[in-house]
């Protein structure tokens, strides 16, 4: 009797050793998230205001962001998406998870937000759901939007088109990278990487941009595209990671 006892704990000795020695998987899920002045988005709300003292709604945010890409100490990189859309109103965009993340010290985080010109190819993403929405016409230059950010502005009586992209075939996307600090090994578990777009700031530095001064769209003003790229570029995006 006491032989079977001391073999059943042997046993449960071995198994238990077993699982504490095998490796945890570790998965990554992107969020996006969006906030006005630092508090989270809330659409039709006629109660933000830019620098220019304009107020506004946001009705629609649809843009892309490529090459989500995280960077190690020792120089290698890894691709975690080449090409994601954003649409606030459809939740199953707001994020997504790329499974068994390697064992590294990561350090960085990087993006382009809109598409490059190696990318930004008419009907290049036929086979996307965004490739109807997000399309750029042909004359003005073809391939994709960057971003469609729309609403009204001056209590509903006039509307806003910020319309971002390839304009004339110039390329307005830009390169946004975060330091973190992320060490994957074999008990870490899953982890959280948020990108957050803060939405004024599309308007407010460097350059300081009013409604009015480019009524519905901006699709063929360069200089105002690059005017929110150069915005875009200084302090739109921010990442924090959660372990």
């Amino acid at each position: 009797m006491k032989k079977t006892i001391l073999i059943i704990s042997a046993l449960a000795f071995l198994f238990t050793s077993c699982d504490k020695d095998k490796a945890i998987s570790t998965d990554i899920t992107i969020n996006f998230n969006h906030t006005v002045n630092g508090s989270d988005l809330i659409t039709n709300s006629m109660t933000y205001i830019n620098e220019a003292d304009e107020n506004y709604n946001v009705q629609i945010l649809k843009y892309l962001v490529s090459e989500i890409t995280l960077h190690s100490e020792n120089g290698s990189s890894l691709l975690l998406d080449e090409v994601h859309f954003i649409d606030i109103s459809d939740e199953s965009t707001f994020s997504f998870t790329y499974n068994d993340l390697p064992n590294d010290n990561y350090t960085s985080i990087s993006f382009d937000m809109g598409l490059d010109t190696a990318k930004n190819i008419s009907n290049k993403y036929v086979n996307e759901d965004f490739h109807t929405t997000m399309y750029w016409p042909e004359p003005n230059g073809g391939g994709y939007h960057y971003m469609k950010f729309e609403g009204a502005y001056n209590n509903d009586s006039s509307f806003y088109n910020t319309h971002t992209g390839g304009t004339m075939g110039g390329d307005y996307s830009f390169n946004h990278v975060e330091n973190i600090s992320l060490t994957v090994d074999d008990d870490l578990g899953n982890v959280s990487a948020n990108i957050n777009m803060e939405l004024n700031n599309w308007y407010n530095s460097p350059n300081q941009i009013e409604f009015s001064s480019y009524g519905m769209g901006i699709m063929m003003n360069m200089m105002m595209q690059m005017d929110i790229q150069m915005n875009g570029a200084t302090d739109v995006f921010s990442v924090t990671i959660d372990k």
